[in-house]
């Protein structure tokens, strides 16, 4: 109908031609229909006001092809990436970021249990859990969760293994990542000592210093292993007299635990034996125990003090006092066996084969070409007690806990362990660890339920895109490993205790970035080797003295920087016959 008034209005038959032409064109376009489209303008209009030369004209039949469709084509060289503003987090924090300018002082960064909990008010009351659980983040946001910190830089976290990957790909050869701000103040500016240790140093210092104690490191396990098997006897003495009628630790185990790992790393650090396993009553006249006592306090007010918003960097609180109070009398006796440990070499300089390997780690670093003063000494060995002790004795008792509570996975270790007890040589760990398959499946599952530190953070040097995502340099990046390692994604039935999973053909299929407990690259743990040494003698000497039960309900981890059972482990230790 709207043609034949087109060609009533326009009698040329050039300017009917041009317009039908287009409205026809735009028709076929729109309809996109594979048959020829015939229009007949041969109907006239009845309305007789029409010029009479109107119905003179000739009654053509149209007919045009059907125009292609042509699909479009995307570029799949050049994929999508989105701005860092798109990467999806808590909206309750993006409201908060403007107060960012005017609470810089507080701190750079907010730890992760503050951030998951504290402020992502909106995620806790839609899933009516606590976000403290990182994998509700995950289920919300997806992969790559943004927190808008309304109080420093923006924080990224991550727990795909491939992100994994790359973050670990692009680190560099000086890895930075977040430091324990609360040890680094009580450091600069309490003790006016600008050398950082080896944990939480960067760049070109972190370098050296990891070159001082990597080869000791390396080789103090074997120098140890037969001091730190009878320390594993002896802590099997101890249990065994300290048993109830249920037979039962009727004390803390897990501080029994941490003791035991204070006293292996007072043979690796001072080759001495500080025997803190027999020693009940803090005394501050014995340096072995009034450092084990301040090491634990200072652990204590470390965590407090990363546990939440920093005010103690603006006034001195409560924690800061007793942070600052626990950490020197650390610093003081350290140093005064750093002290002796100088003097007895300067004393005998001349007896000293430079070319046998020291007994100890102070030792190697003092007769080290770089020498370095007696408080940079205290430095590092501060920080290796600090981080050494508390995840050793984390990842040991979480290693008793499940062989107690898995009584098929325990019988098949006792078997593997009594078939090679005559043969038992610890000098020779390496030879141990060859024939004991089981029980370095057993550590290496332990380690993926519950890694002891289950965080790790880097901050790039260079823009990484995660997911699409373009993450600017300098972001914090946080990779949550521990969610990682126990998602079902990345391993079967991950949330249960099965070291075969490491035994059988398919553990080659699993994606190695998925439980990196001991971390990766150049910044890895250097205590890898003296952990599953120490692992491992004591499981031995345990098993061999004992059958391990456990009735009670499961231990979930605690979120804090460094990871211990969060309630008193109760293992049952049944005398063998």
């Amino acid at each position: 109908m709207l043609v034949n008034r087109i060609r009533l209005l326009y009698p040329s038959k050039g300017v009917y031609n041009k317009y039908c032409g287009r409205m026809l064109k735009s028709s076929v376009v729109k309809l996109q229909t594979p048959k020829t489209l015939e229009i007949n303008v041969s109907e006239q209009p009845k309305d007789s006001s029409l010029p009479s030369r109107a119905k003179s004209v000739e009654k053509p039949v149209i007919t045009l092809p059907t125009q292609r469709v042509v699909p479009m084509i995307l570029n799949k060289k050049e994929p999508i990436v989105l701005p860092f503003d798109d990467v999806p987090g808590p909206k309750s924090l993006k409201y908060l970021s403007i107060a960012r300018y005017y609470l810089s002082q507080i701190g750079t960064q907010i730890t992760t249990r503050l951030i998951t909990f504290g402020l992502n008010v909106g995620t806790y009351m839609r899933n009516r859990k606590s976000t403290g659980n990182l994998s509700v983040l995950f289920d919300e946001y997806g992969p790559v969760v943004r927190f808008v910190s309304p109080v420093g830089r923006d924080i990224v976290l991550i727990n795909h293994p491939e992100h994994i990957q790359k973050v670990f790909t692009l680190e560099g050869d000086h890895p930075i990542r977040s430091t324990i701000e609360s040890l680094e103040k009580y450091r600069v500016e309490h003790r006016n000592h600008v050398y950082s240790g080896i944990f939480t140093v960067q760049g070109q210092e972190w370098f050296h210093q990891r070159c001082l104690v990597k080869d000791p490191l390396q080789t103090a396990s074997a120098i140890h292993a037969q001091s730190i098997y009878d320390l594993c006897d002896r802590f099997t003495q101890k249990v065994y007299s300290t048993r109830n009628y249920q037979d039962e630790v009727s004390k803390d185990f897990y501080k029994q635990i941490h003791k035991w790992a204070f006293d292996c790393m007072g043979l690796v650090i001072f080759s001495k034996k500080f025997t803190m396993i027999d020693t009940e009553l803090v005394n501050s006249q014995c340096d072995m125990s009034w450092m084990y006592h301040n090491l634990e306090k200072a652990t204590e007010a470390i965590i407090k003090c990363e546990s939440g918003l920093r005010w103690w960097k603006i006034t001195p609180t409560p924690v800061w006092l007793k942070l600052t109070k626990h950490c020197e009398n650390l610093d003081n006796l350290i140093g005064k066996y750093v002290l002796a440990a100088n003097k007895e070499i300067q004393n005998n300089i001349q007896d000293i084969d430079k070319s046998a390997n020291p007994t100890c780690l102070i030792d190697a670093i003092l007769l080290c070409d770089n020498k370095l003063t007696v408080e940079d000494i205290s430095t590092i060995v501060m920080d290796m007690l600090l981080i050494g002790v508390n995840t050793i004795a984390s990842a040991t008792s979480y290693l008793l806990y499940f062989v107690a509570k898995h009584q098929k996975a325990q019988r098949q270790l006792y078997e593997e362990i009594e078939h090679m007890y005559g043969d038992l040589n610890v000098d020779n760990i390496l030879a141990i660890r060859e024939h004991t398959p089981y029980l370095q499946a057993c550590i290496r599952e332990t380690l993926r339920l519950v890694p002891p530190i289950p965080l790790l953070t880097r901050v790039l040097p260079k823009n990484i895109t995660l997911d699409r995502y373009n993450i600017p340099q300098g972001t914090l990046i946080i990779m949550s490993t521990q969610d990682s390692s126990i998602k079902d994604g990345n391993y079967d039935n991950a949330s249960h205790f099965s070291p075969e999973r490491w035994l059988n053909i398919g553990a080659k299929d699993y994606h190695a970035f998925a439980s990196i407990p001991f971390g990766f690259g150049s910044r890895s743990c250097l205590g890898q080797n003296i952990a599953e040494t120490m692992m491992s003698l004591l499981t031995i000497r345990v098993l061999q003295k004992f059958k391990l039960e456990y009735h009670y309900g499961d231990i979930p981890p605690t979120r804090t920087f460094i990871s211990k059972p969060s309630k008193p482990i109760k293992i049952r230790f049944i005398d063998r016959i």
